[in-house]
């Protein structure tokens, strides 16, 4: 049996390994702090801000619809089915991809339409990547979609962003990383419609790593969302932006000094140094001089929550604010062409007939809108 004497170096040993072990953890975790927790990161294939690529070469992309004729001033933008068929023919390694919707093929319709084929074949397109030993990742909110399903049995890897669990709200983001070294920013959907029958407009950047390296952390933080329901309170460095705003990326464009940056929203999704959509857009107009053009889906200044049981409407006002501004105050003149469809909402005539009456009896102020 043990006595006193040797019960106290037991004791002693026993609390110097407890709080050895507890300084291991703290070590380890203030490590993982420090080091933005690399657990979640995705492999960049070495390209780092220093070494990237910088002299890169752009193009406006579009689809004018099948049954719209626009006279051409010049030459005509790149057609936005060829331009993804350019960037498939430029993939050696990986595509990534984010889109909201996936309906290349027409599956309603019992005979396919001619418009849709080009969605058909660019499906097939991506179907193909495997065979070529490239790797095809896609992120979407569509949990049941048999596209991405048959994509997936073809060893896509599909990642789900549950967008309502996480923000109420949907996905809208559509733009495509290839080989981390080209991009597509645009409007347009994986839709077969998008192809044919909408107007769409993008563009897609060359030789862009610097760019591409940053658009892909974006596409990092909806990777690592997968089947989350949360926003998980600590990131892997490699979803923090490289630049922004107040630091936005120097580089040459069409051998054009220019500068970019990547924004994204709502602000729940933007990482560290990463700048809100709505902030990106207040910097464009408040540093406009002469014009500013927009184009945009939807005119509607108001957001709709429910909050205990009843729907909420509040005026959201920072777009009407950033326009007003420049009208008025600055002289700037301003177009608006707005899309008109079945759905849109009665109100965006009261509100763009609102913005139409600041010009009245001034002589420096001009906003036109155009449905």
């Amino acid at each position: 049996m043990a006595g006193p004497a040797t019960q106290e170096p037991l004791k002693t040993q026993q609390k110097c390994i407890a709080i050895f072990a507890l300084l291991c953890c703290f070590a380890v975790l203030v490590v993982l702090i420090f080091s933005s927790v690399d657990i979640w990161g995705d492999d960049e294939d070495g390209i780092t801000e220093e070494n990237c690529s910088r002299d890169c070469s752009i193009v406006l992309v579009e689809n004018i619809p099948d049954d719209v004729f626009l006279p051409v001033d010049g030459s005509p933008h790149l057609p936005l089915s060829v331009a993804f068929h350019t960037l498939l023919d430029k993939a050696k390694h990986s595509v990534e991809v984010v889109s909201p919707v996936w309906a290349l093929n027409p599956w309603d319709l019992e005979a396919a339409p001619s418009p849709a084929k080009q969605g058909q074949l660019l499906f097939q397109r991506l179907l193909g990547l495997n065979s070529r030993g490239v790797k095809l990742k896609i992120a979407s909110s569509l949990t049941n979609s048999a596209e991405l399903k048959t994509l997936a049995a073809h060893n896509a890897e599909v990642h789900f962003v549950n967008m309502t669990a996480l923000t109420r709200g949907g996905l809208h983001s559509s733009f495509w990383i290839v080989d981390r070294r080209h991009i597509y920013v645009g409007s347009a959907d994986m839709d077969w419609r998008s192809l044919s029958k909408r107007k769409e407009l993008g563009v897609v950047v060359y030789n862009c790593s610097c760019l591409a390296l940053d658009l892909h952390r974006v596409f990092s933080f909806y990777w690592q969302l997968h089947e989350r329901d949360y926003i998980p309170s600590i990131w892997s460095k490699r979803v923090t932006a490289l630049y922004g705003r107040d630091a936005a990326l120097e580089l040459q464009l069409n051998n054009s000094e220019a500068t970019a940056y990547v924004s994204t929203s709502p602000e729940l999704f933007c990482a560290k140094d990463r700048t809100r959509d709505v902030d990106a857009i207040h910097q464009v107009i408040q540093s406009a001089k002469t014009f500013v053009f927009i184009s945009v889906t939807d005119y509607l200044p108001l957001w709709s929550r429910s909050f205990r049981g009843t729907s909420v409407t509040r005026y959201w006002s920072p777009i009407d604010e950033m326009i007003t501004e420049a009208v008025v105050l600055r002289g700037v003149r301003v177009r608006l062409l707005i899309s008109f469809w079945k759905k849109t909402h009665p109100l965006t005539l009261n509100f763009v007939t609102s913005l139409k009456s600041l010009c009245m009896q001034l002589h420096n102020c001009s906003l036109e809108v155009v449905f």
